[in-house]
């Protein structure tokens, strides 16, 4: 067949197997895999993967983290995770002189909350076009897009030339990643990843940096009968609640914008809980001794998680006169996770040539332009590959709204699309063996 008879080829299988697309995303969704630091629920879900993918004939890989040389050593590995049937999973299909690709998704979601779902976190209902349920975007969807790609070229016997990869990692939420990085010691590397992160089909070749980071205050409680000088360790907080909302806006007045971040989204701070007080008590008689306040702070590519502490305490100390109780009752500041490091995929000959296929082959399905590629406006685990690895990654993956959130739901037309996008990546990218009649 010409080129594009394959395109066309693959349309119509896409179109013929929608049943069987939603079926498969819906089986993983179903699969609860929550991430609850330090133990994860994942060890169904890889064991489904790992099937699928053998299966599928893929030379399958399945290992635990604490069986890989040199990761607990490794300066980005994260201590404090227990990795016991938390397995990563990987599938190899295909090989030859063509070029390999990677699909790396993380099977782990976060926990499904306590806010009212309309349905089932763990349902992996079709309604009005979605897909819902706890993972269903963030990432399941991408990641079976990504086996159905792998699934419609086997079924077309399409003669790809270079070897495709897909890997499930575990351990990527709550400021996880050594999932990804016991991939890259593990020595599973390709000459482009794509990670299906929910880019809205978009091009994502750089992601945000960020950290989580608890500020605790001590006080003096009681109640001032004899003049005792009093500190409330809630108004402390509240306080520091205030100057972090005020520092954010000093931050977007200040900072220069990445070019790949030029008119979107900047990096946030942001407040994530506050505790203080006897909360086993509904009466309060005395001001509070303690208070704890956790955030979050984003950052553009290249800037560590102790830039970002030192510029916060900079604006702390320049603006103390304006918080009066802080003054007397400063915080302790220390980090909940890693700092996930921002990260921007190298540019050069290889991953060029690689975006222009990506971009033509996605305007060939979307029928529309590609817009240009820009930053993600998350933190994620790309920064392992574009750090700590060979292998560039690029950010792609479905439609949907409500990560991390109630009714969280995957946009089944843009998937449908993704998976015909994900393929005709690998029939360009990876190349074609030459075959009577075919094409190289």
């Amino acid at each position: 067949m010409e080129r594009d008879q394959w395109s066309e080829a693959i349309r119509e299988w896409v179109e013929s197997h929608r049943e069987e697309a939603v079926a498969l995303a819906a089986a993983l969704v179903q699969i609860p895999s929550v991430n609850h630091p330090p133990h994860g629920d994942e060890a169904e879900m890889q064991r489904f993967v790992a099937r699928w993918l053998q299966e599928a004939g893929a030379s399958v890989d399945m290992y635990l983290l604490d069986d890989v040389p040199g990761l607990k050593e490794h300066p980005a590995y994260m201590a404090g995770r227990v990795y016991r049937n938390r397995s990563n999973v990987s599938g190899s299909f295909w090989g030859g002189s063509g070029r390999s690709l990677l699909f790396s998704g993380h099977a782990d979601t976060v926990y499904e909350g306590h806010e009212v779902w309309k349905y089932p976190p763990f349902g992996g209902e079709v309604h009005d076009g979605y897909l819902y349920g706890r993972g269903a975007y963030d990432m399941k969807g991408g990641m079976a897009a990504a086996m159905m790609a792998v699934k419609c070229l086997l079924s077309l016997n399409a003669p790809i030339a270079g070897k495709v990869h897909i890997e499930s990692v575990v351990d990527e939420e709550h400021g996880g990643a050594n999932g990804s990085l016991a991939g890259r010691l593990r020595g599973l590397q390709a000459d482009m990843a794509i990670i299906p992160e929910p880019s809205n089909m978009r091009l994502y070749t750089a992601h945000l940096g960020g950290g989580i980071w608890k500020a605790t205050f001590v006080g003096k409680s009681g109640i001032g009968f004899s003049g005792e000088e009093l500190v409330s360790a809630l108004d402390a907080a509240v306080e520091f609640a205030a100057l972090l909302k005020a520092f954010r806006e000093y931050r977007w007045g200040t900072m220069i914008a990445h070019p790949l971040w030029e008119g979107k989204r900047k990096p946030e701070v942001t407040l994530l809980s506050l505790h203080s007080g006897d909360g086993s008590r509904e009466l309060q008689e005395k001001l509070p001794a303690m208070g704890e306040l956790n955030f979050w702070i984003e950052s553009y590519p290249g800037v560590s998680g102790d830039e970002v502490l030192d510029e916060l305490w900079a604006y702390f100390e320049a603006h103390l006169l304006h918080y009066p109780t802080l003054a007397q009752c400063r915080p302790q500041i220390k980090p909940l996770i890693r700092y996930l490091s921002g990260s921007e995929m190298h540019r050069d000959s290889g991953t060029d040539n690689f975006l222009r296929i990506v971009a033509s082959t996605g305007e060939r399905v979307l029928e529309a332009p590609i817009a240009p590629p820009e930053g993600a406006p998350f933190a994620c685990d790309g920064f392992m590959f574009n750090l700590y690895s060979s292998t560039p990654a690029l950010i792609l993956g479905p439609g949907g709204a409500n990560a991390h959130a109630a009714d969280e739901r995957l946009d089944l037309e843009s998937y449908h699309r993704l998976i015909r996008w994900y393929a005709e990546i690998i029939m360009d990218w990876c190349g074609m063996t030459l075959v009577k009649g075919g094409v190289g």
